[in-house]
């Protein structure tokens, strides 16, 4: 069976027309607003060295590394390799190589657990 070209070329555009009706274009709700759209997992502010953050969240710390300590939760810091490479509120360099948050304890996360009854 044959279409005739008019009946051809009227379905193509009316096939071609029918995809793009979805997309609403630049402006309100189109393309260029989400591209616009900060990072929603990223605050406007970088958290500072020994803030709070929340793990897998490295680009949020101004550090640039958020790391879970066992004792006190994931912190911002950064690598070190002795004591000297860490400011203050920190106390030093832990055996995993960034620097120790501060509240107590050593910050290597050797933890002595024991919660048995």
């Amino acid at each position: 069976m044959r279409l005739p070209a008019g009946l051809l070329a009227l379905c193509l555009g009316l096939s071609l027309a029918a995809c793009g009706a979805d997309d609403p274009g630049p402006g309100p709700g189109g393309d260029d607003d989400q591209a616009a759209a900060p990072d929603a997992g990223t605050p406007a502010d970088p958290i500072p060295f020994m803030g709070e953050c929340t793990l897998g969240m490295d680009d949020a710390c101004e550090t640039g590394v958020c790391f879970d300590f066992n004792a006190k939760g994931p912190h911002c810091t950064h690598a070190c390799t002795v004591d000297a490479d860490c400011e203050a509120p920190s106390l030093g360099c832990n055996g995993m190589g960034v620097c120790k948050a501060p509240g107590g304890g050593d910050g290597s996360g050797g933890g002595g657990g024991g919660g048995g009854a």
